[in-house]
């Protein structure tokens, strides 16, 4: 497909969603979902070299990954420019609230 700026993405996919992998993707009902229905840009992040993503689900050392909420193009692409304060910042999906937090505490100390 060639190059494809950041900002043309967005505007086509909409606002992306950042997401990092800490275990096995498999795992993760949602990330596969957005995978297989091509909504995931994998970002590159080299010491050395501007950001840059790459279309669809690559594992990298260290990589990044963001899920738009529309398909992306088909076929392979360089996606250069990447703008981060374009990215909508994430809720963590497994926030544990004040009052759990303290039932829990209260739970190990009785013990």
């Amino acid at each position: 497909m060639g190059v494809i700026r950041f900002r043309d993405l967005v505007k086509t996919a909409g606002t992306p969603e950042p997401k990092s992998l800490w275990s096995d993707p498999k795992s993760d009902r949602e990330f596969m979902r957005a995978v297989k229905q091509k909504r995931v840009l994998t970002v590159v992040q080299e010491s050395k070299r501007k950001d840059f993503g790459e279309l669809g689900f690559h594992q990298h050392p260290g990589a990044l990954y963001f899920i738009f909420p529309k398909p992306l193009p088909a076929g392979e692409g360089r996606v250069i420019g990447i703008k981060y304060d374009l990215v909508e910042p994430g809720e963590p999906a497994d926030a544990i609230s004040p009052a759990e937090l303290n039932r829990t505490a209260k739970r190990k100390s009785a013990k």
